[in-house]
Formats: C-alpha cells, sequence, structure tokens
C-alpha cells in the first residue's frame, strides 16, 4: 500500500515538473530574452527584481542575460510601500486611493490593507462583530459609515505603524543603492507597484528614474517613468485580456516560495525585509509542487537558450492553457489558493449545487482565474472566456 501511495504521490510531483518544462518554461525563456534585449536598448546598468514575482524572472535572466547590468533582487510589495504612505493621507476617503481590488473587497482584505495581521484581523472581526469575508462594494466605500467608523477608532495605530515604516523604507532604498536611472521588473498588469514607489520617491524628493519591465502593462494612473510590456502594453493591447484572464496563475508560477513583503525592521544596522508568513507553510506538499514546476521550467530555459522561435510565440501555450484550460490541466492548480485577508481558491473546491448564489458569485469574483473557476463547476465545454470578458466590461 505504502509502495502505491509512494508512486502516485511521486507520479504527481513529475507532473508538476513537465508541466513546468512544457508550459512555464518557453514562456518564461519568452520574456527573459525579451528583458535582455529591453535592458541593452534603454542603457539600463541596474536593475531590480522585485519580490515575490520578480524570483523567476531573476533566475531565468540569470541564464540568458548578455548585458553587462547590476542586478538585485529587493523586496518590495504594494502593501509595504502603502503602509509608508498611509500617514500622509488627509481622511478616510483620501486613504483608500490606493485600493486596487475592481469591485469588491472583504472586511479582512480592508484590515489587510490597512496593515493588520491575520491575529489581528480576527481579533478586529470580534471587536466590530463583522465577518473576515463579507465583501463591501469599493465604489461605495467612501460613504460607508460603519467602515468610516472603524477606520477613524484604528486611525492613531495605523498612522503609528506608517510614519515607523516610512523611515524605515527610506533607509532600505538607500542601502540598495536606488538612485539616477534604474530599472524595475515585476509582472505589472496596472502599474501599481511603480506608481506607488514613484509617489514615495516623490515624497521624498529623491532623483530617481524608473524604468519598468513587465509581463503586461497597463498604468491605470500616470506615471513619470517609462514602461514596456512583453505581451502588452499600450503600443499593443491585443493580449491585454487573454493575460489577465489567467494573472493569478501567471503569478503563481513566477512567485518565490516565501511571503509577501509587509514592512521593513532593522537588524544590526541593516534594514531587513519583514515577511509574512508564507501561504502554503504548512503545506510542504505544494510547497515541492511548486519547487518542482519551476525546476522544469528553467531546465527548459537552460537547454534553449538558442531557440529560434519568437520570444512571443514561445508563450503561446501557456496563454492558451489560460483562455481555454482543459479538465485535466485545471487539475494542476486545484491546490493553489491565495490569502488577501481570506483564503480564496483558484478553482472551485466543490461542486456547483454545494453552493448558494452569495457564495458562488463570492468564489468566482475572488478568483483570479476565472476561466479556470467557471471550467472547474461546469465542467462543460463552453465560452468561458467570452463570459470573462463580460465580466470584466
Amino acid at each position: 500500500m505504502n509502495e502505491v501511495t509512494t508512486a502516485k504521490c511521486q507520479n504527481r510531483i513529475n507532473t508538476y515538473y513537465e508541466f513546468g518544462r512544457i508550459y512555464f518554461g518557453p514562456f518564461l525563456l519568452g520574456f527573459s530574452r525579451w528583458l535582455n534585449n529591453q535592458v541593452g536598448k534603454n542603457k539600463i546598468d541596474k536593475l531590480f527584481f522585485f519580490a515575490r514575482d520578480g524570483y523567476m524572472m531573476e533566475k531565468a535572466f540569470k541564464l540568458v542575460g548578455k548585458e553587462e547590468v547590476d542586478e538585485k533582487y529587493v523586496y518590495f510589495s504594494r502593501k509595504s510601500i502603502r503602509q509608508a504612505l498611509l500617514h500622509r493621507c488627509r481622511d478616510f476617503e483620501d486613504s483608500l486611493k490606493y485600493i486596487s481590488a475592481e469591485k469588491y473587497i472583504s472586511f479582512g482584505g480592508l484590515l489587510e490593507y490597512y496593515g493588520f495581521d491575520e491575529v489581528e484581523r480576527i481579533r478586529l472581526t470580534e471587536k466590530y462583530s463583522l465577518d473576515l469575508k463579507q465583501d463591501f462594494d469599493v465604489i461605495s466605500l467612501a460613504i460607508n459609515d460603519q467602515i468610516k467608523r472603524v477606520f477613524y477608532d484604528l486611525q492613531d495605530e495605523i498612522n503609528k505603524r506608517s510614519i515607523e515604516q516610512d523611515e524605515l523604507l527610506l533607509e532600505y532604498l538607500k542601502q540598495i543603492g536606488i538612485f539616477g536611472k534604474v530599472g524595475i521588473v515585476d509582472i505589472g498588469w496596472k502599474g501599481s507597484m511603480q506608481y506607488y514607489l514613484e509617489t514615495y520617491l516623490k515624497e521624498h524628493s529623491l532623483n530617481v528614474e524608473l524604468v519598468g519591465f513587465y509581463v503586461g502593462i497597463l498604468p491605470n494612473k500616470e506615471l513619470s517613468g517609462n514602461t514596456y510590456g512583453f505581451l502588452y502594453d499600450e503600443d499593443d493591447l491585443r493580449l491585454r485580456k487573454k493575460v489577465l484572464c489567467f494573472a493569478g496563475g501567471l503569478e503563481r508560477l513566477f512567485q518565490s516560495l516565501e511571503g509577501s513583503t509587509c514592512g521593513y525592521k532593522k537588524v544590526g544596522g541593516k534594514i531587513q525585509p519583514v515577511l509574512s508568513i508564507y501561504e502554503y507553510e504548512q503545506s510542504p506538499e505544494i510547497q515541492r509542487y511548486i519547487i518542482e514546476l519551476q525546476n522544469g521550467a528553467l531546465k527548459f530555459v537552460t537547454e534553449n537558450k538558442n531557440y529560434g522561435m519568437s520570444n512571443k510565440l514561445l508563450t503561446y501555450k501557456l496563454i492558451q492553457l489560460g483562455v481555454k484550460p482543459t479538465l485535466k490541466e485545471i487539475k494542476i492548480f486545484s491546490p493553489f489558493y491565495n490569502t488577501d485577508g481570506s483564503k480564496e481558491y483558484y478553482i472551485s473546491q466543490k461542486p456547483l449545487y454545494k453552493y448558494s448564489f452569495c457564495e458562488f458569485r463570492h468564489a468566482l469574483c475572488n478568483s483570479t482565474w476565472k476561466n479556470g473557476f467557471m471550467k472547474s463547476v461546469f465542467k462543460v465545454p463552453f465560452p468561458y472566456f467570452w463570459i470573462y470578458k463580460l465580466l470584466k466590461k
């Protein structure tokens, strides 16, 4: 019996390795070669890969990079920069300007947004008699008296933590050497990371020119620095929706096996990142799957650096999976979830008949791979990407 179980586990591990080699590897190779070309064209001699999505980008760039460039893997997140900026907000309404959720944000997500950790969030839900998963409409948050009262009740603590993080972040920027013209590498989407960092640099009158390199980018706020997207940017948006429908899956493939950066601390005179608890810390099996698929991808990059196919064509297989997955392909992502205030799975964890309408809507809205989620629930062939585009209108 143990031999059978061991064989099944090994087969599953092999499945993830092969997935990395066949699907993610070509995508990673295409991006890395494109990045190397862009670094040369833009005369970048200092390049910063942002944790966590920059983890695999840096590893692959080292394998294919031919440009002489000083590169570093550095610790930033929307949260770590946002925490340093919150104390500068005028009031409750102004404090909402950094929310990136499109339609709904849970109470747990709001508490996380304002800088409270998992233990604190549980305590605060009890204090205010609100459920962690209770959703609020982002558009009407500014006139929500209930949330407004919570904010002003917690404002002193929010500002105290923010001021402390502001001072530490400033030291961290100096420590890693962000000055002059620098390239930054991240997965992209709406440009919020570059916007946050530019805002912070401006608040401190730091003369830094950021040039952003992303898988895909369409800033929703005006940026002072240039941005370049591998698969889409302002000059060519044809692939944008096909990429974004699988945004959560892409992020998981690129990410390191560590928690996201939630702040900074000083240890022995040096600034170090404070990382949140890694979402899969208690799931060594899932960690093994991720390690294997990343190893498979890097193996492909190593063996095919000079492969003749164009960089964009190399991404086709993975993009097609995101748009129109098979049931077999969906199983690869069945264990994965995000923890943005509460646990949200990429695909459905139970049959359709076990959902209430509100529960199904919440799960679908919060899934970062809606095509995959719908396919996992309904099973049958259907134009799920068409539905996704309708939902995004």
